[in-house]
Formats: structure tokens, sequence, C-alpha cells
């Protein structure tokens, strides 16, 4: 059965031995997670048609929105970390049960734009670092 995005919680590591992980609140969207590899051209003279491998997988570029909660201090603790380009561990926990672990660099934080009838809201991007864990409960 299908379900919404609803209930989808987006939660950052602590960088001990035995990493614990703490929700970033107000996330309003993270853009899409996994792991893709680029076509390797290895077309020969002597192929009558294009050969194609599959790449080394790269990581994702993500822009991870949230609403600006100023004095949230879990969300102070991501805000900060974005700021100093420094890289963590964060889940993804799915309402279907589905898990994504996966290490972000931070490359930095923007407040976005205001709206006079939104929120303030802000955008950390950020590159994947190696692959998508995936658990399936």
């Amino acid at each position: 059965m299908a379900k919404l995005g609803i209930k989808t919680f987006f939660k950052m590591g602590d960088g001990e031995e035995t990493e614990s992980f703490t929700l970033v609140p107000r996330i309003k969207a993270i853009g899409p997670i996994g792991d893709e590899a680029p076509l390797v051209d290895v077309t020969t003279l002597e192929d009558e048609g294009k050969e194609y491998i599959s790449g080394i997988i790269e990581g994702q570029e993500l822009e991870i929105v949230g609403n600006y909660e100023k004095d949230d201090p879990q969300q102070t603790v991501f805000r900060t970390a974005a700021k100093n380009r420094t890289k963590h561990n964060f889940e993804i926990a799915y309402d279907n049960g589905v898990t994504a672990g996966l290490n972000l660099v931070l490359l930095g934080f923007k407040m976005n734009e205001p709206d006079g009838e939104g929120a303030l809201t802000f955008t950390v991007k950020a590159k994947q670092n190696g692959l998508t864990t995936w658990t399936e409960a």
C-alpha cells in the first residue's frame, strides 16, 4: 500500500563510537536518497554499437530545506555544522519502516528569500560520501 511522505524523520549522528542519532526538527525537504553510478563508455573500434559499463558510484548532492527555528538546540547544531562545512552520519527514517543511513559533507548554510506569507526557511547543501545503507524493518 502506498504511503505519504509524512512522518519521515531526518536525524543527525553525534559522531561517538556508539553513535546515536537525534532528530533535526522542522525539515521540509531532503532530496532523493540513494546510489547511482555513471555510465562509462567502453566502445572500441571493432564494436558495431556503443558498449557501456557501470562506473564508480558517486554520492548525491542534496539540498536540505527546513523551517528556521532559531531557538531549537538540535537544529542549531545542524546549522552550525553546515556553516563549518563538516562531515556527519545521518539517518532518514521513512514511515514505511525503511531507514537510509548515509554520510554527508555539509557544504554551507543559506537563509532562503523571505516570503510575506510563508515561514522563514533555510537550505543546507550537502554531498553524500560513500554508499547508502538501507535497513527495512
